[in-house]
């Protein structure tokens, strides 16, 4: 059975449709890249599955269960996280009091604590050391992986992750990305990343998912998705390997 799964999902603004008819689905424990060109319905595909918006029309069925409906603190208590562009951290708390926050915060949205220990966490994300530094003075790539490591805490099946690497150098991509297989590996999460970064996405996803204009163009292995002429030139720019 797969993990998540959109059924003739349509999300309308008014007239604009955002997503039209957007049919897939995630399979328990993989990496799933989505691209495709700004506007295409990256986010709004992403708040649909996180409970941030409710489509207008199609289901969103997780576990077996339809959740089209559920609000975002349903969702967490299902064990369905996110994180954001920006990283949003309790800034006036330390590195370990964030972790807390997310434990809490899962706790609270499911009635059992999570089955993730700290400890774990930490370890996983490479926070061990910055336990008592202040998330403010954190730099970019350490507050991304707080901000994971927060949502990790919540106890998730499965975290969608918005644009992750923006602001990132190589190297501090290619260390993000180890810490997400790692998370993978270690812990059976799934993970549902959007990405600019076609490269790096192709490098860590099982499978890509191409949308446009809200509606679905491909979905398969990075090598045959990138292997495409016409996806590549039309739908990720020449320049996808940025």
């Amino acid at each position: 059975m797969s993990h998540m799964s959109l059924e003739n999902v349509t999300m309308k603004f008014g007239p604009f449709r955002a997503l039209t008819d957007l049919s897939f689905h995630i399979s328990r424990g993989e990496i799933l890249g989505v691209a495709g060109p700004n506007g295409a319905g990256k986010s709004t595909l992403m708040d649909v599955c996180t409970g941030g918006l409710k489509a207008s029309a199609g289901e969103v069925i997780f576990d077996g269960r339809t959740i089209t409906s559920c609000p975002r603190h349903v969702r967490c208590g299902l064990g369905i996280a996110q994180t954001f562009q920006i990283p949003t951290l309790l800034s006036s708390l330390t590195v370990g009091e964030n972790l807390l926050a997310g434990h809490l915060f899962g706790h609270e949205a499911r009635g059992t604590p999570s089955g993730i220990a700290l400890e774990e966490i930490l370890s996983l994300t490479r926070l061990g050391d910055h336990l008592d530094m202040d998330a403010a003075r954190a730099d970019l790539l350490t507050r991304k992986r707080i901000m994971l490591g927060a949502a990790l805490a919540t106890g998730p099946e499965i975290i969608f992750m918005d644009e992750p690497l923006g602001g990132l150098n190589s190297e501090e991509i290619a260390e993000f990305l180890d810490v997400v297989r790692h998370v993978r590996d270690s812990l059976g999460v799934t993970v549902v990343m959007v990405e600019h970064k076609t490269r790096a996405l192709a490098e860590i996803a099982d499978r890509i998912l191409i949308i446009n204009f809200g509606e679905f163009v491909m979905l398969d292995t990075p090598s045959i998705v990138l292997n495409d002429d016409h996806v590549v030139e039309i739908y990720l720019g020449k320049k996808h390997d940025a």
